[in-house]
Parts: C-alpha cells; structure tokens; sequence
C-alpha cells in the first residue's frame, strides 16, 4: 500500500501541542503521536466530550462503536472520528508501529460537522491517502497553533476545523451506492413507533431489496434490522440519559407495546434496567458546569 511504504523503516518523533480557552472549558490541539506502549491500550469502551480527526499513517488496530455495535479494521490511511458522548474504543495493536496523526477539536466543533457534513453514527471511519503537501500542510498549523497569542486561538481553532473537514471530505464515496446507505439509515434510524416495512422502502426507491439489503450489510457492517434495533435502543439511551422524562413516556415515543416490553427488551440488550441505567449513566456529572444543558432545571 502506498500509504504504508510512505513511513516504512522511518522514524517520526512524537509531537503534541494542546492550546486552552481560559475563559470555558474547552481546548484544541494537534499531534503526531507513537503508540508502541501498553500505556496506550484502552481496555474498555469509553465516551469523551471532545471531536477529534485522526489519520493513521502506519499500524494496525479496530475501531468499535457501542452505539452501532460496528467494528471496523484500521490500517494505514485510515480515518476515524471520535463523536462526542458516543461509547467506543480504538484498539491499537501495539506491535504495528502504530502512528497517528490527529487533530483535537473540543466541545465545538461536532454539531457544524455532523449537519454540514452529513454525518452518521455509523460512517465514522473512512480511508485516504495524503498528498506530500497535506504533511506540509499539518506541520504549519502545528506550528501556528503552539505560537499564537491567546487573542488569536478563535482564528487557529477556525483553521483547524477547516482542515479536518477537507480530510473528512476525502474519505466520501459518492453515487447512487452512497446516496442508499444514507437514505437507509435515515429510514431505519427515525420514527421508531411505526412498523416500517423495508421492502416496501425498497420498492419505492426503485432498489432491488437483496441489492440494497447486501449493500447495507456490507457497508455498515449489520443487516439493516440489526441496525434499526441499535438505533432503537441508542434512543432509548440517550433519552433516559439527557432528559427526565418517564420511562413510560419513552417507551411509548418508541413504539413498544408497554413499559414493561421496552424494560425487558432494554434490559436484555444492556443488562441494566431503564432506571438503573438513567442513575448509572448521571454519575459522572459531579458538579453543574459538567451537567448537560438539558438535565438543569
């Protein structure tokens, strides 16, 4: 691979700058970075309030999604995005020489990505191979970043962001193939109460139902009612989690017959019930500042 003889018998020193906004709690920075240490093993899934893009020039390792149950294989010229509060974990294989090269956006920037971009819980991982100016390109920001004045962090913070959506944009196929597996999720993803039929989707669509079901499966890496169960449940999450509605309440709004169909379905797929996990998934908000906006009254 090209990518992969570009850094082969090359050693790159580890560099990291992190600039912080005294006035909130937030902070960006880039890096270039060895993990060749046990120190660098996640050993469980974990949530980050912060974006992040990186490019892995060299190693091997997986990226697991909770949200979606996806796990997907890294290798050199690989992307992946670290989505705010969503669990995951990139494993690194340790003994692959892993290098990456990432670039850390804070609490910010996620929401223009995720609308602008059109990005989906399931498309955090993609491939691309860096043209020599790209490298040149990412040394002068790193440079940037660590001289500038405070006054000036708004403009490095607005540069940065515009670098890693060229290199998200990269990382985009596109087509009709593209335009399916988006429209699919946007389906199986949404209005959980009703009982949406995918071959009737299908039909409407002008799509054979094998194609788009073999297509998806690839792509995503789940059949499509696998997905629509995960996006179910990813709701059922995220609503117990950030607001303080009834468990009654939600059930309903998802469609399943009764509070206690949604809390045996809920707690096969977690292991905790619905009040359990709401009490579990609040635990890390110690103080006001870190509590979501939504759960203050």
């Amino acid at each position: 691979m090209v990518v992969e003889n570009m850094f082969s018998g090359i050693e790159v020193p580890t560099r990291i700058v992190f600039r912080d906004n005294r006035n909130y709690n937030d902070r960006i920075g880039m890096g270039i970075q060895n993990k060749t240490g046990p120190e660098d093993q996640v050993p469980a899934p974990a949530c980050f309030s912060f974006f992040s893009v990186s490019w892995l020039a060299r190693g091997n390792g997986s990226y697991e999604n909770s949200l979606t149950g996806q796990c997907r294989p890294l290798a050199a010229g690989s992307v992946f995005l670290r989505q705010p509060g969503v669990e995951h974990r990139v494993h690194v294989d340790t003994g692959s020489g892993w290098l990456e090269y990432w670039l850390h956006l804070g609490n910010f920037a996620w929401p223009f990505f995720r609308n602008y971009l059109s990005l989906r819980d399931d498309s955090l991982t993609g491939q691309f191979a860096p043209s020599p100016e790209w490298f040149s390109r990412f040394d002068t920001l790193m440079d940037r970043l660590e001289a500038s004045p405070e006054d000036a962090l708004l403009e490095r913070a607005m540069e940065l962001c515009m670098f890693a959506a060229d290199c998200v944009r990269r990382t985009r196929g596109g087509g009709e193939e593209e335009d399916m597996i988006h429209r699919g999720c946007e389906f199986l993803g949404t209005n959980f109460a009703e009982n949406r039929d995918l071959r009737t989707f299908c039909r409407r669509n002008g799509w054979g139902y094998e194609r788009f079901r073999k297509l998806f499966t690839d792509r995503v890496g789940i059949s499509p009612n696998r997905y629509r169960i995960q996006r179910r449940m990813a709701a059922a999450r995220s609503l117990l989690a950030q607001t303080y509605r009834s468990v009654e309440s939600i059930a309903g709004e998802l469609g399943y017959c009764s509070v206690f169909d949604f809390s045996a379905k809920f707690k096969a797929y977690t292991g905790l019930s619905p009040s359990e996990f709401r009490k579990k998934a609040r635990e890390p908000y110690k103080d006001f500042f870190h509590v979501p906006l939504n759960l203050i009254r």
